[in-house]
């Protein structure tokens, strides 16, 4: 396992390669959390994918512990495209995770498909008309801010079942995300009506949880519906956290998608018979 760094003066980025990809070939799998959330959240998924795939887990300065400075500096996607030449080799297809899933959803529609084999965006946000966001949402993503934080707490292995605790840490959280991330954050959501979705020329999964009471698994079905290669996958019995809920069906609906690859590209993408 080895890892790169990249820091600067709003917060850093780290590439940590849990195993090279056998060949050429075979694919390099990239993985990207979401706000306030940090690297181990895929945990569960780097072990379950198809023989010969790398995998390369990548922290966000947006993970909490670098403060809000982050998002008072550039564009979110300048930190991911920061992260992603961290590496010899970039991630042939990337996962990533609610504001990690924005955020690569955001770079693909400014900068086309960036040689991507195939994106996964679990659990993004999205509205598929201006109409659908007003005060009443606003209010509900802001006072309910606190809340989706405290479920990434709770969906972590080993979570306190102290519910004061859990509650302390979700607002240490909050503060240490302040205004400006949170803003970040809407912004991108705010901002999904307007993005040009056709121009996203390479084949997306979308996953969802049925359960998920922050990206609702409607908005995840029409966004896979808005994209033209995509479709979506909605886990039965999961919320905003599928890769730590249902570990093994997320890994499975991800070595399917690398299979799918594979097949479209007539090469070895990814080896056959995962495991789950």
């Amino acid at each position: 396992m080895s890892r790169a760094d990249h820091r600067a003066g709003a917060g850093a980025v780290t590439a940590t390669v849990h195993r090279p990809a056998a060949t050429d070939q075979d694919p390099t799998v990239g993985f990207v959390h979401g706000l306030g959330a940090t690297a181990q959240v895929w945990q569960g998924l780097l072990g379950a994918l198809p023989p010969g795939a790398g995998a390369t887990v990548y922290r966000m300065p947006w993970d909490a512990a670098n403060g809000s400075a982050w998002a008072r500096s550039p564009e979110s996607r300048v930190w991911l495209a920061q992260a992603l030449r961290l590496t010899d080799r970039p991630p042939d297809v990337l996962v990533a995770h609610s504001f990690g899933a924005n955020v690569v959803l955001d770079q693909l529609c400014a900068e086309g498909s960036g040689g991507y084999r195939g994106v996964v965006l679990v659990c993004p946000f999205y509205r598929s008309s201006p109409d659908q966001l007003d005060w009443d949402e606003l209010c509900y993503y802001l006072n309910g801010f606190p809340g989706l934080l405290r479920d990434g707490i709770l969906a972590r292995p080993g979570g306190s079942p102290d519910p004061e605790l859990v509650d302390a840490m979700a607002q240490r959280v909050r503060d240490r995300i302040g205004p400006y991330g949170w803003l970040r954050f809407f912004g991108l959501f705010s901002g999904t009506p307007m993005l040009d979705l056709p121009a996203v020329d390479v084949p997306c999964l979308v996953v969802g949880g049925a359960r998920d009471t922050a990206s609702y698994p409607a908005d995840c079905r029409a966004l896979a519906g808005d994209l033209p290669r995509a479709r979506a996958e909605i886990l039965p019995g999961c919320g905003h956290f599928p890769m730590i809920d249902d570990p093994a069906r997320t890994a499975g609906l991800l070595a399917g998608f690398l299979s799918d690859l594979a097949d479209v590209d007539g090469s070895a993408v990814a080896g056959k018979g995962a495991s789950q």
